[in-house]
């Protein structure tokens, strides 16, 4: 990570804003990239992206020095197979319920 970034996050987590929008500049590409590996939908995609970026934020008091880039992209997997996983329970969910009304 290069001083410039380590800069940002000092700033970051001292209530600036502005360097966390950098950081969102600097790394919206990626996170989306990643996103779309796990999810081909562009909108749901764009959404994911907008809570990587709440997580990073929430969690960047928690950081500590290992690869930035690596760090955030993990957290876009994650987030990713979690909107993954619970679009197939919502799915089964709603055929299972479906099949059961037709019983009635």
């Amino acid at each position: 990570m290069d001083l410039q970034m380590k800069e940002l996050i000092k700033q970051t987590l001292s209530g600036n804003e502005e360097a966390f929008a950098k950081i969102i500049d600097r790394y919206k590409g990626y996170i989306f990239a990643v996103i779309l590996n796990f999810i081909k939908e562009h909108d749901e995609a764009e959404n994911i992206a907008q809570e990587v970026f709440l997580q990073i934020y929430i969690s960047l008091p928690e950081y500590k020095t290992q690869n930035f880039k690596g760090w955030i992209g993990k957290i876009a997997a994650n987030k990713a197979i979690d909107w993954k996983r619970k679009k197939i329970f919502v799915v089964r969910f709603y055929e299972n319920s479906k099949n059961n009304l037709h019983r009635f």
